[in-house]
């Protein structure tokens, strides 16, 4: 199975760093706890929701539960 690390935040939809894969979810957690990991985090975090938007929280879910983001009809 594989697992994703999923960000959910104050204004933007959920999002997953679809650039990280891991086999299981002891090793997508233990990525998210290593502070060396940080600044990669932190990269991926400003590309989608800028600097302002606060994190709720940090979850690591196996691919078929990420959510979808909503489709909107124009």
């Amino acid at each position: 199975m594989t697992w994703f690390i999923v960000f959910f935040m104050a204004s933007v939809d959920p999002f997953a760093v679809k650039t990280l894969e891991f086999e299981t979810k002891n090793e997508c957690v233990d990525y998210v706890n290593n502070p060396s990991n940080s600044n990669r985090l932190a990269i991926e975090v400003i590309d989608k929701a800028g600097f302002n938007d606060e994190i709720l929280h940090v979850v690591c879910l196996p691919k078929n539960d990420i959510p979808e983001p909503e489709e909107v009809d124009t």
